[in-house]
């Protein structure tokens, strides 16, 4: 009887601590999103709310709960969700706002945090400013009109809108438009505002900026010498190199024409502002 009574007693403290075993593993008992960083983090942080700007997405991580989830946005005009294939959840933005996004487990367990679209932001550094006059034979002048040439190249420069460690900031509010600021880093100059609408080709990205009723163009190419630095390959790793090419033709063709031997039209003078482009995010 006595043995019967020990063997009873053992089987009941094994049966009793399986579960702490169990528990311990069992991920269907944890049941929280996470946000994916650069540098993942063992456990992923549990989060209650995320934001996303305007101009892309974000993906978020499900952590535990029973495969297959659902994932729905309160207010489908905000932003748009779903899940993939890996079981993470892909949030598109529509518009700027706050909502909420719900997901759902297999068995009913639901998770609810907070939703942010807010606005996207990209900025253009300027580094250096040059101009470029095209269109003359410079083998054919003189040292003198070289000379007037370089000072021609000179005003050019000395009269760029911005100057260096000047920039533009854009800051979206839909996809592809919103407010610009843009600082000429000339003395005692206030900062300009105004608005600006975005569009991209193969040859570069435009803006369409808008100041106090006037419309400018603003065409980005990415730079055109041979000695551009190669090491900076995605826009991941910061800021990207860019050109941001004025047409200054009307402005100072009366400072070339008269003075070189030149057709008016071949002729082509351009501002060159030499920047770096941050990362639309």
């Amino acid at each position: 009887m006595k043995a019967k009574m020990t063997k009873l007693c053992l089987l009941f403290i094994l049966l009793c601590s399986l579960p702490v075993f169990y528990s311990c593993s069992d991920e269907a008992d944890a049941f929280y999103l996470y946000e994916y960083w650069e540098v993942m983090l063992d456990p992923e942080p549990p989060i209650s709310e995320t934001s996303l700007p305007i101009t892309g997405g974000t993906k978020l991580g499900i952590k535990g709960g029973v495969a297959p989830y659902t994932a729905e946005i309160a207010d489908g005009q905000i932003a748009t969700a779903y899940v993939d294939e890996n079981n993470d959840i892909q949030i598109s933005s529509i518009k700027l706002g706050s909502t909420s996004l719900m997901v759902k487990d297999a068995d009913g367990r639901i998770i609810k945090i907070g939703l942010k679209v807010v606005n996207g932001k990209q900025s253009f550094s300027v580094n250096s400013v040059e101009a470029r006059i095209t269109g003359i034979d410079e083998s054919l002048l003189d040292e003198q009109q070289k000379e007037k040439l370089e000072a021609v190249i000179k005003k050019i420069k000395d009269e760029a809108g911005i100057q260096a460690t000047g920039g533009i900031a854009f800051s979206y509010d839909q996809k592809s438009s919103g407010k610009v600021t843009i600082v000429t880093s000339k003395d005692n100059a206030p900062k300009i505002e105004g608005s600006f609408s975005r569009s991209t080709s193969e040859s570069g990205t435009t803006f369409q900026i808008t100041i106090n009723g006037k419309e400018y163009d603003c065409k980005f190419k990415l730079p055109e010498r041979s000695d551009t630095s190669k090491s900076i390959t995605t826009r991941d790793l910061g800021p990207i190199p860019y050109w941001l090419v004025e047409d200054v033709n009307e402005n100072y063709k009366s400072d070339v024409i008269g003075q070189f031997e030149t057709d008016a039209t071949s002729l082509k003078i351009e501002r060159i502002y030499i920047g770096s482009f941050t990362p639309l995010r």
